[in-house]
């Protein structure tokens, strides 16, 4: 009984005490989490909290400002919060401190400085190269804001080239150029006028390519069907000038656009991230680093890329895409993949990355014309580009009397580049052997005709550097010239707009432009070759060439054959040397009956 009692008097006393220590625990808890400190957090949005995220991938509440911008993001001076703080974290002389720290792209921030936009060392050793200043065209250790100014040929490349690279600041110089630079942030920044912070896209437009690629090759306005004009700014509208307006006071007329373009594909659609920022590895020209071929979808390859390939970040970043991590993606060459191509339904589909639509990509399985013997080095382009735009004539005045700005060392310095061009043209290209033994289509790059001027602005010296190089214009069509459009054309054929023909057995040709007559040496702008094969400019690479005296004439020969044979499936290119061996020695044979009753 006593027992008994004691528990039932106990109970109660029991009970409120776990209650009180209930009570005792809880507050301590609450004193001990206000008094024990958190781990630090982004105070800038404490001021800055109308900012609004620059993309889906970095939002304001996980990344702040800081993380981006540097600077002190723990105190609320703004004094002393802004302390070490950089405007375009993207600029690549401290993007590895910012875009390339741990958990952001570090991979990224490695290799867009090593890359051709960065460096535009095929741009220096090209030019120091064709000015003779330099032995060799290929040396990727080149980098165009490091060039010294030292000769004829880097004080031009400071003052006239160098405003496109994207290691320099944006802003830094005044117009169009000011626009251009400031590392990622160049291609990735979307522009407006808003007082907003700026969004971020991995969506690139065409406009955004286009702010640089359009002059020199004029990549950016062939493929939109842009023909640059001699600058005359006709037709006129509404009593101005043409609103179909470039930079620089150019402007510009509407003509048959890349195919690839027809179908609503910009230039990311076609070009993997490593085509643009690069791989990793330097590279002494632009062809080099890009690896996409069009084999790369019409003749695609699929392999599955590794999990931690950047590829698919790319799918992952970009809301126009998706893909499951066990898809077969095209590849453009070792461990490198379009992360829009792949096989849906057997066919071989490419999603535009801007609005996500889905396009079947055509496989060439070898057509004929393509694989015919005599074709095995023809490139895609050598038939596909419509046109190509030729600056013919690039004359180049140096006068020692006037100032203009350096735009590396953004200062006012001694000496002052004028230009001007013969003409312009946007039609046929000539066809030679680039570096790599295929046939392309080649265009002036550059044509210089150089004059110094001394102190009292006479000609201290004169110099011409012709100069042709290989390139894809990026004017693709379906449709191809017919065949006798190559083998009968003088032009095609690197020997300059002309005729060309047979006469006792010698092949001669006349060119159309009088190059002596017009002051500009003694063969045409457009011949690259003549007909011994003597090559009549210097070629931008040093295993570019020109077609040589025998490729010539055997290019010539099948035009004859042409009249009747007009079908790359006819027997008789199975073996055109046997085909002309017969005709040689069977009389009887139609075609010596045709060529005997010529008059």
């Amino acid at each position: 009984m006593a027992i008994k009692r004691l528990v039932k008097f106990n109970l109660p006393l029991i009970l409120a005490s776990a209650f009180l220590s209930m009570l005792i625990v809880l507050a301590i808890f609450d004193f001990g989490r206000q008094t024990v400190s958190e781990p630090p957090a982004d105070q800038c949005l404490t001021c800055h909290d109308d900012e609004r995220d620059m993309s889906a991938a970095h939002p304001n509440k996980v990344f702040g400002c800081a993380k981006c911008h540097l600077g002190n993001p723990l105190v609320a001076d703004k004094k002393i919060a802004h302390q070490g703080m950089v405007k375009n974290p993207s600029d690549l002389h401290w993007a590895h401190k910012t875009c390339g720290q741990a958990g952001c792209h570090p991979q990224w921030a490695a290799r867009v400085p090593k890359s051709i936009m960065t460096t535009n060392s095929g741009l220096v050793a090209s030019t120091l190269y064709q000015w003779e200043e330099k032995a060799t065209p290929d040396d990727s250790t080149l980098h165009i804001a490091h060039l010294p100014d030292t000769s004829l040929a880097t004080s031009h490349l400071r003052k006239m080239c160098a405003g496109c690279h994207i290691n320099k600041p944006t802003g830094d110089l005044p117009g169009e150029f000011g626009e251009r630079g400031g590392g990622c942030n160049d291609c990735h920044l979307v522009q407006t006028d808003s007082t907003q912070h700026p969004a971020l896209t991995v969506q690139i437009s065409i406009a955004v390519c286009e702010k640089c690629h359009n002059r020199s090759d004029r990549t950016g306005l062939t493929y939109q069907g842009k023909f640059e004009s001699e600058g005359y700014g006709t037709p006129f509208k509404q009593g101005s000038f043409s609103d179909r307006a470039l930079s620089g006071n150019r402007f510009y007329y509407h003509i048959l656009p890349d195919v690839h373009f027809e179908k609503g594909m910009v230039c990311i659609d076609c070009h993997p991230a490593e085509d643009v920022m690069g791989d990793g590895r330097k590279y002494a020209h632009l062809e080099e680093q890009v690896h996409v071929r069009c084999e790369t979808c019409h003749q695609a390859q699929f392999a599955k890329p590794p999990a931690e390939h950047l590829v698919w970040k790319a799918i992952d970043s970009n809301p126009a895409l998706s893909a499951p991590r066990d898809s077969l993606l095209a590849r453009a060459g070792t461990n490198i993949y379009l992360s829009n191509v792949f096989q849906k339904n057997g066919q071989v589909v490419l999603v535009r990355k801007i609005d996500g639509r889905e396009l079947t990509v055509q496989q060439n399985q070898n057509r004929t014309e393509c694989v015919m013997p005599g074709h095995e080095r023809l490139s895609c382009q050598s038939c596909h580009s419509a046109y190509t735009p030729q600056c013919y004539g690039c004359h180049d005045v140096y006068d020692p009397r006037q100032k203009q700005l350096d735009k590396i060392s953004l200062k006012e310095t001694e000496g002052r580049w004028s230009e001007g061009r013969s003409y312009l043209r946007f039609e046929e290209p000539t066809l030679g052997v680039d570096a790599r033994g295929r046939i392309m289509p080649f265009a002036p790059g550059c044509q210089v005709y150089l004059t110094v001027l001394d102190k009292k602005g006479r000609v201290q010296k004169e110099a011409r550097y012709l100069t042709m190089a290989p390139f894809d214009p990026h004017s693709t069509r379906l449709k191809v010239p017919q065949c006798e459009a190559c083998h009968q054309s003088a032009k095609r054929l690197g020997l300059g707009e002309g005729t060309l023909r047979l006469e006792d057995g010698a092949l001669k040709s006349q060119t159309l432009y009088d190059a002596p007559r017009a002051a500009l040496g003694n063969c045409a702008l457009e011949q690259m070759v003549d007909v011994e094969g003597r090559p009549t400019q210097k070629m931008s690479r040093l295993k570019a060439r020109p077609f040589n005296a025998l490729e010539i004439r055997k290019i010539f020969r099948v035009s004859y054959c042409l009249i009747c044979h007009d079908r790359a499936d006819d027997a008789i290119y199975n073996d055109f040397g046997q085909s002309v061996r017969r005709f040689n020695q069977d009389k009887t044979l139609p075609c010596n009956r045709l060529a005997e009753e010529r008059p």
